[in-house]
């Protein structure tokens, strides 16, 4: 069983993907639990939050189902539209075994992008197309090694200079090949010259919440 907290028809705001419609399947539960998290309602696993509706799931932030995961590959291909992709996200979606519902999603013509803190390895062995790292290096659990080697992307969100100086520390040594994205948190303009700057000194990618511009989820 899988615990879905949303599931929605989105254009991906952030990181390499950006601008590409995908199907969000955002997942409940989350072991990180950052303090600048901006989907703090998929922590709690509490059963009074627990509801039995998709429906009930797309309308109340808070609440959560269990789905079977060829249940929830259907309801994602019945909003699809012309979405080529489904994103996997949470909360924390690598803390699920994920194996069997890419599975589901690819045999039902999805490319699947999964977005995770780093620190779990629910998505190994999944055949996810497009993975990426978002380290969380303030939390108390460590980013895994293994799997930032086998990331696409590593997108960090900066606050301050040295959110970076942290970064530059997980990657010495790393064998990770990817591409590497600074995203200002919470679209702050102090962040955002900095991140800007750095991005132009290393050679690093830029990711903007585009999202929320336009007023999308």
């Amino acid at each position: 069983m899988i615990r879905l907290n949303d599931l929605y028809l989105c254009i991906q705001g952030e990181g390499c993907l950006a601008g590409t419609p995908m199907v969000l399947i955002r997942l409940h539960g989350c072991s990180v639990g950052c303090s600048f998290c901006d989907t703090k309602e998929t922590w709690r696993e509490d059963d009074e939050d627990r509801v039995f509706t998709l429906r009930e799931v797309q309308t109340e932030p808070e609440k959560w189902i269990e789905m079977e995961p060829r249940e929830l590959a259907v309801a994602a291909c019945e909003i699809r539209q012309g979405a080529k992709w489904a994103l996997l996200t949470g909360g924390e979606p690598a803390d699920q075994d994920l194996r069997e519902l890419v599975g589901y999603l690819h045999a039902y013509g999805f490319r699947v992008a999964l977005e995770t803190s780093g620190t779990a390895r629910g998505h190994v062995g999944a055949g996810c197309n497009w993975v990426c790292v978002s380290p969380k290096l303030g939390s108390s659990k460590p980013v895994l090694t293994d799997v930032i080697e086998h990331a696409h992307e590593l997108k960090m969100v900066v606050g301050k200079p040295d959110d970076v100086t942290k970064l530059e520390a997980l990657l010495e040594g790393s064998r990770f090949q990817g591409t590497v994205c600074l995203q200002p948190m919470s679209t702050n303009p102090e962040a955002t010259r900095f991140c800007i700057s750095t991005c132009q000194r290393k050679g690093w990618r830029l990711s903007l919440q585009t999202h929320k511009w336009i007023n999308e989820r």
